[in-house]
């Protein structure tokens, strides 16, 4: 299993980066990797999310469920059992002095042995972006 967890922290309110967070349909802003997402609804427990993604070159389908939703404080997005790779992405929001910060945690269980190396070189150059890229999200609202 691959594990990676990033700490980021922002200067504005926990509810308004949850809000960034939480808004699935607008990931592609800023994860690179997401091409496109959909949502089957609102943002609600076991909602489906649908997520074209570039993996590793190529374009890849990808269905998450809502596994745990907390407003304003957690999101917990994850594949279906059996699914390779195996996804959870978790994120925390909690009130840090006048800001905020965000904990992540991106599982990935089911990667092959000799890709597990250049994924997680890939995941760590990659994770830290992705927070730059939404704090900007989060400062512009």
């Amino acid at each position: 299993m691959i594990t990676v967890e990033h700490v980021a922290a922002y200067p504005a309110a926990p509810e308004a980066v949850f809000a960034v967070l939480a808004d699935l349909e607008r990931h592609p802003d800023w994860q690179a990797d997401v091409l496109s997402a959909h949502v089957d609804g609102p943002v609600r427990q076991d909602a489906t999310v649908t997520q074209v993604r570039k993996v590793m070159g190529k374009r890849a389908e990808i269905t998450l469920t809502v596994a745990e939703l907390v407003p304003g404080e957690r999101l917990v997005l994850r594949t279906a059992p059996g699914t390779r790779p195996g996804v959870t992405q978790r994120y925390t929001v909690t009130a840090d002095g006048p800001g905020s910060r965000v904990e992540f945690r991106l599982e990935l269980d089911g990667v092959p042995k000799l890709a597990e190396h250049l994924v997680r070189a890939q995941l760590g150059k990659q994770v830290p972006l992705l927070f730059d890229r939404l704090g900007a999200l989060v400062a512009a609202r």
